[in-house]
């Protein structure tokens, strides 16, 4: 059995600020240090679920914060940045599992920490197929199109409640309770690994519970930027339609178009 983590770190408890989750910060070493830890607490619990391979892609920033040496021995690091994929790179169809750990709510959304979708000052919002979604749901949706169930997700409270609303199959773990986008109410940390090694034991065990994430096709995904410059540039791109001063749209034949489509318009828009 193969599973593969997308590891993302706003969404680790204890992490409430920005300067935590920015490498040249010095509140970062220690961010990076429970990432780790509940990465590791994860394919932990992947393995003795019944894993006999997990991979493990760093998502967050550019990707270079895991740590090999300190990563799981049994664990494979997909590391480094502008990555076809994103935050999902190295998913394919021979997978049997997806985990999301670390992940956070989508740009806009009350109570949530440090709420955002790829950045929160390049985009307003997602939408696919008329229905928002964040970096969870665009990221189940590449995992959706192999045909891979999401099975288990970590953050706080406002992202297990986004999760559960479009995959109520899934295994959460809330690490902590958001008070405001830079506060929230964090959880004793000891008990937050083992229930995530736990939920990751129980969401291999229970595998045939979960489903895949699937967006019918053709699938429409339409981008709300936060400054009409930055839908200027992303309706550059061939097939992108420009839909007012700040909304683009594409149509894709499946989900992985039109989120590689997706990835494409972001990257010309975050300069």
């Amino acid at each position: 059995m193969r599973v593969f983590i997308s590891a993302d770190l706003e969404g680790v408890n204890g992490v409430v600020l920005l300067e935590q989750v920015l490498p040249s910060s010095p509140a970062y070493a220690q961010a990076r240090e429970w990432m780790i830890q509940e990465v590791n607490a994860a394919v932990e619990g992947a393995i003795q679920g019944g894993a006999r391979e997990v991979l493990v892609n760093d998502a967050h920033h550019h990707m270079t914060n895991l740590l090999i040496d300190r990563l799981h021995p049994k664990a494979t690091l997909l590391s480094g940045t502008h990555k076809l994929l994103s935050m999902m790179e190295g998913l394919e169809s021979s997978f049997d599992a997806a985990f999301f750990i670390g992940y956070h709510a989508k740009t806009g959304t009350e109570g949530a920490v440090l709420d955002h979708t790829f950045a929160a000052s390049v985009i307003h919002d997602v939408r696919v197929n008329d229905l928002s979604v964040g970096e969870f749901g665009l990221s189940a949706g590449v995992a959706g199109h192999f045909g891979v169930p999401a099975a288990l997700v970590t953050g706080d409270a406002a992202l297990a409640r986004e999760a559960k609303a479009l995959l109520p199959t899934i295994e959460t773990v809330v690490v902590k309770e958001g008070v405001s986008r830079t506060a929230a109410r964090c959880f004793p940390f000891a008990k937050t690994l083992e229930e995530i090694r736990l939920m990751a034991k129980r969401a291999i065990q229970h595998l045939s519970d979960k489903q895949p994430l699937r967006f019918e096709e053709p699938v429409r995904l339409a981008i709300d930027f936060q400054k009409t410059e930055q839908a200027d540039m992303a309706a550059s791109i061939p097939g992108v339609q420009r839909e007012g001063g700040c909304t683009v749209s594409f149509e894709g034949h499946d989900f992985l178009t039109a989120y590689r489509a997706f990835v494409a318009a972001f990257r010309i828009a975050n300069v």
